[in-house]
């Protein structure tokens, strides 16, 4: 296993883990739907599979996450989730001689997958509180980096031998990033590198109203999140005629376009409330996915996709910190838990169905118009409950001079 030289080595780590996670994640969260589509799915069905995959999410990462909230084992419920992940990826291949155990393997792949990152978020956010640095959206940006190169690669890889080779490096790169994943603290509530990791039953600090507001709001968001993610791809090569290679170029411009976000997002949430971020990017979010059903070709994909790699960064950032900001570090895991996973899953239980029947009988235009439209009820609520949030200090500014002090960004 890796060994830590220093912090700027460990630092380095992270940013490689989540460079190696985040291109895994490229090479199959755009791709699976088509997968099954092109072994037969049908949009109903690719609903139901998703609201299997769902309704796991909402049960065992929540869990999980309380577990190790408890007794302090964050890190080794990493190792776990990334390996079943990797394990269930390469199921992907070998499964699809039927649909039921097709259906299956996605189902346990989206069951760790999600999780994993989600962890992942919140022992960086730990990590860098212990070097006592801002930047988490620069590290966060070594993920989109991956993202794009593999996705801007999947085309080739594609061409060598379809999704199996797709999903197999992806499978490998979950592997690789295991070699680096000493760097993580092993519990949240690490402040002190160096302090012994002791288990403790403390029983964890109950939830604030704001917490609550907060989740409701991001339900309705990611009804049309996860509706959007599961058919636009599928939306762009039946209605716009693009190719699987066009699809992995999509992918990518959007990953590399938030890049710049990332890096200056930091700054930016130190002179802006974080709130004010966070609706930004949902409302954006909206606004393309409108945006979207007034297309009658491919021509404007590449630039409607770069302005959405800004608004993703701003909605996906702000409400990782946020969470952080109002999480006591003794259920900060199974809040992030909360936010990243089973909001979207509880999301994908409720309405999946219901978007797969949209997207068959009255077609991807009139599905994300109407999701588009719940994701705009989910940023009012959010704007509504704007003093219940003044309540929280934590939540006015990104990070303050007597929490953090400055250091130089620029070492990673």
């Amino acid at each position: 296993m890796y060994k830590l030289k220093n912090d700027d080595s460990s630092l380095r780590s992270v940013s490689v883990i989540t460079f190696l996670t985040y291109a895994a994640r490229g090479l199959t969260v755009p791709f699976i739907s088509l997968y099954l589509v092109a072994v037969g799915f049908s949009g109903i069905q690719i609903g139901l599979v998703l609201s299997a995959s769902a309704a796991m999410r909402l049960i065992i990462p929540p869990v999980l996450s309380a577990i190790a909230d408890r007794l302090g084992k964050h890190r080794q419920l990493y190792y776990g989730l990334v390996t079943g992940n990797a394990l269930a990826t390469f199921g992907l291949v070998v499964s699809a001689f039927s649909k039921w155990a097709l259906g299956a393997t996605v189902v346990i792949r989206d069951s760790l997958d999600s999780p994993s990152a989600s962890l992942l978020s919140q022992l960086t956010i730990t990590k860098l509180k212990q070097q006592r640095r801002d930047n988490y959206g620069q590290l966060r940006a070594w993920g989109s980096l991956g993202w794009g190169i593999t996705t801007m690669m999947s085309g080739f890889l594609f061409g060598l031998g379809g999704y199996a080779t797709l999903f197999m490096v992806a499978a490998l790169l979950n592997f690789g990033s295991l070699y680096f994943s000493q760097a993580l603290p092993r519990r949240t509530t690490d402040v002190n590198p160096d302090e012994k990791v002791k288990n403790t039953t403390e029983t964890p600090m109950k939830r604030q109203r704001a917490f609550t507001i907060l989740m409701v709001s991001w339900f309705f968001f990611h009804v049309g999140m996860s509706a959007v993610s599961t058919f636009v791809y599928v939306y762009f090569q039946q209605d716009l005629g693009i190719s699987n290679t066009m699809v992995g170029v999509l992918a990518s411009v959007a990953a590399l376009s938030e890049i710049p976000s990332m890096m200056v997002i930091d700054r930016m949430m130190r002179r802006v409330n974080i709130r004010i971020t966070l609706l930004i990017g949902m409302l954006g979010m909206a606004g393309l996915w409108l945006t979207f059903t007034l297309l009658n070709a491919a021509t404007f994909l590449i630039p409607l996709m770069m302005v959405r790699g800004t608004f993703y960064t701003f909605q996906n950032v702000a409400n990782t910190l946020l969470v952080s900001r109002i999480s006591h570090p003794s259920n900060a895991a199974t809040n992030q838990a909360l936010s990243q996973v089973t909001i979207p899953a509880l999301a994908i239980l409720v309405t999946g169905p219901i978007a797969g029947w949209v997207f068959d009988v009255l077609g991807a235009r009139a599905l994300f118009r109407l999701v588009a439209m719940v994701a705009l009820l989910g940023s009012i609520l959010f704007v509504a409950a704007r003093r219940e949030f003044a309540k929280t200090p934590a939540t006015e500014e990104f990070l303050t001079t007597d929490s953090i002090d400055a250091v130089p960004t620029d070492q990673l």
